[in-house]
C-alpha cells in the first residue's frame, strides 16, 4: 500500500472506489463507526497528491468504516453490531467540502457501533450476517423511510446463538458471496440458497462454526460481465 500513497504510522486502508472520471452528480458517501455520515461531491477529488488529501474531518475516538459511490438520488442503509438499521434519502444529507467533519446519521447505544453502510434502491435486498454464521436476506423496503439521525429499526434478532452482526450488504440474486473465518476458512454461498425473511429474525445458519470460530468478514463475489478486446471477463465490483 505504501508503494501507492504515503499512509501515516497509524493509518490503514478503509475504502478502494473506482472510477474513470470525476463527473458532475456523482458522489462519494462517507460513514463512520460512531455513525457520523459524510456526502461530498465526486469531483472534489479530482486533484489527488502522493501524501493524499482530506477527505473528512474524524474525531478523536472515531473511524471510517465505509466509503461508496451515490448518484445523488438514492438511499443510504446504516446497520450496527447489535443488530439496528436504518434508511433513509440521501438527499437528508447535504454535500459538504472535503475538510467537513459530517452530520448525525444514525443515534448509537452506548455498547453499539456502526459495521456496514450500504447505498440502496428500494426495490434491492440487503444480506445480514452475524458473528456464529447465521445469516438472511430482508427487501430494503421491510424498513420503513426514516430521517437521518435516528435510532433506526431492529435488523436482525441478536442472541447469544447467532452473535452480534458483522456485516450487512446489497446483494442480487443473482450475486455469490464470500464469508471469511477467524480461524481462515473461507466458504462461497449463492446468494439467492439463502432464504428471504423479516427484519427483526435471526435468520438461518450459513455457516457452522467449530467451537472458538467465528465469522471475521464478508464480501461479495464480482460479477463477470461481457469479454473485453483482451478475452478477460470485465468485472462488477459491488
Amino acid at each position: 500500500m505504501n508503494g501507492l500513497i504515503n499512509l501515516q504510522a497509524d493509518e490503514t486502508p478503509k475504502a478502494f472506489l473506482m472510477t474513470k472520471d470525476f463527473p458532475e452528480g456523482v458522489h462519494v458517501v462517507m460513514i463512520t463507526r460512531n455513525g457520523v455520515i459524510k456526502k461530498s461531491a465526486l469531483s472534489e477529488f479530482d486533484n489527488p497528491r502522493s501524501v493524499g488529501i482530506i477527505a473528512l474531518s474524524v474525531d478523536d475516538g472515531d473511524e471510517l468504516i465505509s466509503a461508496q459511490l451515490s448518484t445523488g438520488a438514492q438511499e443510504v442503509f446504516i446497520a450496527t453490531r447489535t443488530g439496528m438499521a436504518i434508511r433513509f434519502n440521501e438527499d437528508d444529507v447535504r454535500p459538504m467540502g472535503r475538510a467537513a467533519r459530517g452530520v448525525r446519521g444514525i443515534s448509537l447505544s452506548a455498547q453499539d457501533h456502526v459495521v456496514s453502510t450500504e447505498i440502496v434502491d428500494k426495490d434491492d435486498l440487503v444480506l445480514s450476517i452475524s458473528e456464529l454464521g447465521y445469516g438472511k436476506r430482508t427487501p430494503v423496503n421491510s424498513y420503513r423511510l426514516q430521517t437521518r439521525g435516528g435510532k433506526g429499526v431492529i435488523n436482525m434478532k441478536t442472541t447469544k446463538k447467532t452473535g452480534n452482526v458483522v456485516a450487512v450488504l446489497r446483494v442480487k440474486e443473482t450475486t455469490d458471496l464470500m464469508i471469511i473465518t477467524k480461524d481462515g476458512k473461507i466458504i462461497r454461498i449463492e446468494s439467492d440458497n439463502i432464504r428471504q425473511a423479516g427484519r427483526s429474525t435471526q435468520g438461518v445458519r450459513l455457516v457452522r462454526m467449530e467451537e472458538g470460530d467465528a465469522v471475521a468478514a464478508a464480501s461479495l463475489v464480482p460479477e463477470a460481465e461481457d469479454e473485453g478486446e483482451n478475452g478477460q471477463a470485465d468485472l462488477e465490483l459491488q
